[in-house]
């Protein structure tokens, strides 16, 4: 009877030791995992914030900071720098540096970016610029930009191929508008389309009401001529500055009722008569609540650079994970699978970004969709 007692407490005691091992083994592995916890990522933001700029740089900011938000998955902290020159650029990367600070968004132009490269790569920080040169592309810095002759070949490309053989351009007086010139006429032939006349205008009303009224006049001829079927087609210039001027003389010619109106996304500007023009963009911006969202923060025109802005927030967002390593992020950016933005799908060749542009139209305030990229 005393050996079984024996043998009864001597499977009590190998039991209690076997569950008070396991206790401490399980409190090992949690406070193993608890250490395992994700570091703070240290993100930087580079912009022009200052009240003597622009208040794009500010909202471009709030809007990367939307996206980052929206996208994330750990632990980040956020500082923004205000750059407007190459001075303010190279003070904000020793604040930069001192963080430890792995990635940087911005800044918007190429010459800022490029002040900052070198000391980004001594301290293997990844820089993901708005600007849109890619002479600046390096394995750490990406070019997010987007390209505006590549939605200006979309657009003739789009046209020419649907029958829209007579085009007329809308330019503002300068260098960069005779390029634009060249750059259309030389697509216009390998089309087998025509450009019919460019007209130039300076930055005054008079100038700018001359051009539109020439240019009224022109699709006035082209639509009295019984062998052409299609209606002549007007590519503005993105030309903000002058925009609603422009707006002002195609409303009062009715020319976007005889004529298409064509241009890349920045034409797309609040106007409060309905002009009807198709433009590059993308479908992904229809689907979303960003634009209205934006409106909250004091955003109330929506162009394709604040689209990017936020896709630059969230697409950083999204490739940040608990395993942050600045090769694996790397990994992501240089994928083949694209990131679903909402200024298009985005991929990056070479570390420059390549979008589709699809073409929507918006005709009496709403938008459709032409044609998907």
């Amino acid at each position: 009877m005393n050996q079984i007692k024996q043998i009864f407490w001597n499977g009590i005691l190998a039991f209690s030791l076997v569950s008070l091992f396991a206790c401490q083994a399980n409190k090992e592995i949690v406070s193993v995992e608890e250490q395992r916890k994700p570091e703070t990522l240290e993100i930087a933001i580079l912009m022009p914030l200052s009240k003597e700029q622009p208040a794009l740089g500010s909202q471009y900011n709030q809007l990367i900071k939307m996206g980052l938000e929206d996208g994330l998955k750990t632990n980040i902290h956020v500082t923004s720098y205000d750059i407007s020159d190459e001075q303010q650029a190279i003070v904000a990367m020793d604040k930069v540096v001192a963080r430890n600070t792995k990635i940087i968004l911005g800044p918007l132009y190429s010459n800022l970016t490029s002040s900052i490269a070198k000391v980004a790569e001594e301290n293997d920080i990844i820089v993901i610029t708005m600007s849109n040169n890619p002479a600046i592309a390096d394995r750490r810095i990406f070019v997010f930009g987007h390209a505006p002759f590549k939605q200006v070949a979309r657009l003739i490309n789009y046209f020419a191929d649907n029958d829209y053989k007579h085009f007329i351009s809308l330019l503002p007086s300068g260098k960069h508008s005779q390029t634009v010139k060249q750059l259309v006429q030389d697509m216009m032939i390998r089309k087998n389309a025509t450009l019919v006349r460019s007209e130039f205008y300076s930055n005054v009303p008079e100038s700018i009401d001359q051009a539109v009224l020439n240019a009224s006049n022109i699709v006035d001829n082209l639509n009295e001529m019984e062998d052409i079927l299609a209606k002549p087609v007007i590519y503005l210039s993105d030309d903000t500055k002058n925009l609603n001027l422009i707006f002002n003389n195609i409303h009062k010619y009715y020319l976007d009722k005889k004529a298409v109106i064509i241009g890349d996304n920045r034409i797309d500007i609040y106007y409060p008569k309905p002009i009807n023009i198709i433009f590059t963009g993308s479908v992904n911006i229809l689907n979303s609540n960003v634009v209205e969202r934006a409106k909250d923060i004091g955003i109330n025109h929506f162009s394709f650079m604040h689209a990017m802005a936020y896709d630059l927030g969230k697409m950083t967002s999204k490739y940040i994970d608990t395993q942050f390593t600045v090769e694996r992020f790397l990994g992501f950016l240089n994928g083949k699978s694209s990131y679903a933005g909402i200024s298009g799908n985005i991929h990056f060749t070479d570390s420059i970004a390549q979008r589709g542009y699809d073409i929507i139209k918006k005709e009496d305030g709403v938008y459709s969709v032409v044609d998907l990229d």
